[in-house]
């Protein structure tokens, strides 16, 4: 049976949520510091982290995107809809504006029908410290999200940051478009300050009923 996907504004419990989820992501650091324009070279505590994510929760809810629950908060994601776009402010870092900002929308245009409306899903996570919960829950949002988008014909797009979230995203029917990096000569794999270092590696993902043309295999 599959569970019930609620959608809340309780912004602080869903920070609480994905900040468990990503406590061991120095990838998602990396970007939540990137966003604030925080220098990397500069201490930013897990709480502070997890400020920056109800910060985040707060300001797409308030700009028309939808905070989806499951299993009382062990679940959360943060999805935008064909309908109400939110377009977030640029960096202070123009390299990095380029690579996650203005090339991934232009492989938008480059693999989305025009006229296609599609979610965005910005976030999505399962409290980790909660050993108790958590079976099913991530099939119950994207099932979810995905039958929205059938019926719409719409798709799902949404950037994985790691190769375990590319595996999960693509068991549920996501396919890979795009492999990127970022933080190249600035932090290791670790997220440590490295001027030779390797940066992250993302995948540009897309979900929709007939599989869009130009997917790596």
């Amino acid at each position: 049976m599959t569970k019930q996907v609620n959608l809340t504004d309780d912004f602080e419990r869903a920070a609480n949520c994905l900040n468990n989820a990503f406590l061991n992501s120095p990838s998602n650091d990396y970007l939540m510091k990137k966003f604030m324009n925080i220098p990397l070279d500069q201490k930013c505590s897990k709480k502070r982290i997890k400020s920056i994510l109800e910060y985040f929760c707060a300001f797409y809810h308030d700009n028309g995107a939808e905070i989806a629950e499951v299993d009382d908060f062990n679940t959360v994601a943060v999805y935008t809809t064909p309908s109400k776009h939110v377009d977030q402010w640029m960096t202070n870092d123009e390299k990095f504006n380029q690579i996650f900002f203005h090339d991934l929308h232009d492989l938008y245009d480059k693999y989305i029908p025009q006229g296609m409306g599609y979610y965005y899903l910005f976030i999505i996570g399962r409290d980790l410290l909660d050993k108790t919960k958590g079976k099913g829950n991530f099939r119950a949002i994207f099932e979810s999200y995905r039958k929205r988008a059938d019926d719409d014909n719409a798709c799902i797009v949404l950037e994985a940051i790691s190769e375990e979230a590319k595996q999960v995203y693509e068991y549920f029917g996501f396919k890979n478009y795009s492999k990127f990096n970022y933080g190249k000569n600035e932090v290791n794999s670790k997220g440590e300050l490295d001027p030779n270092g390797e940066g992250f590696n993302a995948y540009l993902m897309i979900y929709h009923k007939n599989p869009l043309p130009g997917f790596i295999e």
